[in-house]
């Protein structure tokens, strides 16, 4: 009896033995999370074991530590159903297999990036954002990014400039206020802060994502007025092969009066992508051509060529690396400004032409890394080397150096999510346009932001940044000392944000960022002759500063099988110090960069959008209206006597903008329609109208009072891979300018075939 009562005894402690044991092990569990529909692996979800997170990699995989043997399992994805499972680990390396999450067609969620740098439902953001789809570009014939600004809401495009919510006038390609991202890179020329639209690969794009507002805090001084994301597309599985050939013919002018010759206007070209994934590799390429030999503008044409290559190799689940490249040419003959407002309206001045032959070669490495935990580091950088060998002794050659390392973690504990980082970019630059010298530009940034969630229903958002900037170059500039002038600025600047889910398809926001911009080198230190108009420096020039607040309401609906938002915001913009190019006459009639003083800018937004199908014909739709007030804070004497009218209003503004597109598809045959509005530009530089050296401007302005409402229409029709479309831009050839002394296009057909592997 006492036998077996000892070794009741010594299997009870064994028992316990084991338990203990067993319950203190450590498991390593891992799987992959894939797309149910196309196979491609789902980046970024999250995924909550127990009471603990992490998140899958790029390569859709995860991998995580548990003590319990016990494994209760939540993956959660935008856009996706969620996945629940429990499970009983087996053995010290447990392999979950593959999960594949289904799409939730139900949801109304679009999923954004550039608020937070990283996933997150656009109901969800502090900010007002708007995204564009890559049909979009496609159906709408977009052949360079420039031509897509004035279709989106909140954003208008003046000379070669964007500007969102009326932030920016006419700045004669130097400076801008909108940050312009490609795969989260600045795509800015750092010495004059001016986008080359020409770079941006409109082929490879997948998505385009503006955010309005002060955008400073993660995206340094470009962004203070807002952001444009491009996001390309990435490599899959199933190879993707897209090729597209295009001809363009212009028509006359609406008034014969302007017709300069007998000859049709044309453009054509063609563009061609590749990716694919090959074992641990993946290869994203193409190529675009373009070539305008006659173009609407008399005497001038342009060329654009372009090779892009992406290459990514992942040396494991958790580490990658990258290499991208970008390598265009281009070459054109344009004019500033026309021979005048009849019969030379589509003329140059005879001083107003330029030549202009530019070569670019982007290289962008990178690596990330995922820890277990769910950290994320990311060094990202890129190699940027331009030369602009312009006619009149504009030229310029500078090469800049960008990296950035960022990281980021997701603490589900505490709901809350914190992105930091620092950054730094230097450029040289040698240029005739900045008075035949070197200058040496520096930039250095540290950021941290950090967004809490509250009760499952408020979002919260607070970030900073420290900037620093520096700019050396020549002793004396015109005879001038100026060695005084370069200065070493730095300064922080924050941001703060929250949004409410007040229902289940209504958010309420308000945000409150501040900006601050340093000027450019083109603006500081231009000194340049273009026709008769002479550009001056103003090494006096004082970095901007400023804050843009917003409050919002965002409200998603579904009814039949419709679904789509509406969103209103109310905003203000205040500026101080703000720069703009003024035109002066002192002797002598110049452009030169000043700081105007105080402005305030305030207004309201409304955009929507829906997707749909009716009687077999899906439909879609975009659009939205601005309204803004822009007016300078201090309104003297000085301000009225550069201004071509006498009351309170900021340059090279459009109170009042809409936009809208619209496309029935139906089987293989779709027929779209878009529009957009610009009310009249009130005020300009008062000399302009003067016509010292642009004749008939005020006459021209005088008769075009009204606003401009220009029209598209789109006619398409596919068959298995090809799809053949026929656009009409500018529908009913209207006459219109968007800056005083230059003509926009008349109306033009494309005809364009293409043909994608599917």
């Amino acid at each position: 009896m006492k036998l077996i009562k000892s070794k009741f005894i010594f299997f009870y402690i064994f028992q316990l033995i084991f338990f203990i044991q067993f319950s203190y092990s450590q498991y390593n569990v891992k799987g992959k999370i894939l797309d149910k529909n196309t196979g491609e692996p789902l980046s970024f979800a999250s995924i909550k074991y127990n009471d603990n997170i992490t998140t899958s990699n790029n390569n859709g995989t995860f991998h995580f530590t548990t003590n319990s043997p016990i494994l209760h399992l939540k993956i959660s994805y935008i856009g996706y159903l969620t996945f629940s499972a429990d499970y009983t680990i087996t053995k010290k390396d447990f392999d979950l297999g593959t999960i594949y999450l289904k799409e939730d067609i139900k949801t109304l969620s679009e999923v954004t990036v550039t608020s937070g740098k990283y996933r997150k439902a656009i109901e969800d953001v502090t900010v007002s954002i708007e995204t564009v789809k890559p049909s979009f570009l496609e159906k709408n014939n977009t052949l360079s990014f420039d031509n897509l600004l004035e279709k989106i809401p909140g954003v208008n495009y003046v000379d070669g400039q964007a500007n969102i919510r009326g932030g920016s006038g006419f700045s004669y390609g130097a400076g801008s206020r909108v940050l312009v991202l490609y795969d989260n890179i600045p795509a800015l020329q750092f010495d004059s802060a001016y986008p080359n639209w020409g770079n941006i690969p409109v082929e490879t794009i997948a998505k385009v994502e503006v955010m309005k507002g002060a955008g400073s805090s993660l995206y340094g001084s470009a962004a203070m007025n807002g952001v444009i994301n491009i996001l390309s597309i990435y490599a899959k599985k199933k190879p993707y092969l897209k090729i597209r050939a295009f001809g363009s013919v212009y028509d006359n002018p609406a008034d014969p009066v302007k017709r300069w010759g007998d000859s049709r206007p044309y453009k054509y070209g063609f563009s061609a992508v590749y990716a694919k994934k090959i074992k641990k590799l993946d290869l994203v390429s193409s190529l675009y051509f373009n070539n305008e030999p006659i173009s609407y503008k008399k005497d001038c044409f342009s060329q654009t060529a372009r090779t892009t290559l992406k290459l990514d190799y992942h040396l494991s689940d958790a580490l990658s690396i990258g290499l991208h490249t970008n390598l265009n040419t281009g070459k054109k003959i344009t004019f500033f400004y026309w021979k005048n407002a009849t019969s030379g309206a589509y003329t140059g001045d005879s001083l107003a032409y330029s030549l202009q032959d530019k070569k670019v070669y982007i290289f962008d490495p990178h690596i990330s890394y995922f820890t277990k935990n769910g950290g994320k580091h990311i060094f990202q950088s890129r190699i940027y080397y331009v030369s602009n060998q312009v006619s009149d002794n504009k030229s310029n050659v500078s090469i800049s150096e960008y990296g950035e390392y960022q990281y980021q973690k997701n603490f589900s504990d505490f709901g809350l999510i914190l992105t930091g980082g620092m950054v730094h970019t230097e450029a040289i630059t040698d240029a005739e346009l900045y008075g035949d010298t070197i200058f040496v530009a520096k930039n250095s940034g540290f950021y941290a932001q950090a967004e809490k969630k509250l009760w499952k229903k408020l979002n919260l958002v607070f970030g900073a940044r420290y900037e620093i900037n520096s700019v050396s170059g020549p002793k004396v500039i015109e005879g001038e000392d100026v060695s005084e002038k370069y200065t070493r600025e730095s300064k922080p600047i924050f941001r703060f944000g929250a949004n409410y889910k007040l229902f289940p398809f209504t958010n309420i926001r308000a945000s409150w960022g501040q900006g601050f911009r340093y000027p450019a080198i083109a603006e500081k230190f231009t000194n340049a002759l273009s026709g008769n108009l002479l550009i001056l420096p103003n090494p006096d020039l004082k970095s901007e500063t400023g804050y843009t607040a917003e409050i919002g309401i965002r409200q998603g609906y579904k009814f039949y099988k419709f679904k789509g938002f509406a969103d209103l915001s109310a905003f203000q913009s205040e500026y101080n110090n703000m720069i703009e190019f003024n035109l002066r006459y002192k002797g002598r009639l110049f452009f030169t960069a000043e700081n105007i003083g105080n402005t305030i800018i305030k207004g309201i937004e409304l955009s929507t959008g829906l997707t749909g199908n009716i009687a077999g014909v899906n439909i879609s739709a975009m659009g939205g209206y601005l309204y803004i007030d822009p007016k300078y804070k201090d309104f003297n004497d000085e301000v009225k006597r550069n201004l071509s009218v006498d009351y309170n209003i900021l340059k090279y503004r459009y109170k009042h903008s809409f936009r809208f597109d619209t496309e029935f598809k139906y089987k293989s045959f779709l027929l779209g329609f878009g529009s957009f509005y610009n009310s009249y530009m009130e005020a300009v530089d008062k000399i302009l109208e003067q016509e010292i050296f642009i004749k008939g401007v005020k006459q021209y302005r005088k008769d075009h009072m009204h606003g401009t409402n220009v029209y598209r229409m789109r006619i398409g029709f596919e068959y298995k891979q090809m799809e053949l479309l026929f656009n009409i831009d500018n529908l009913f050839n209207k006459e219109y300018s968007v800056r005083p002394g230059l003509l926009e296009a008349p109306r033009s057909f494309t005809l364009s075939l293409g043909y994608q592997l599917k």
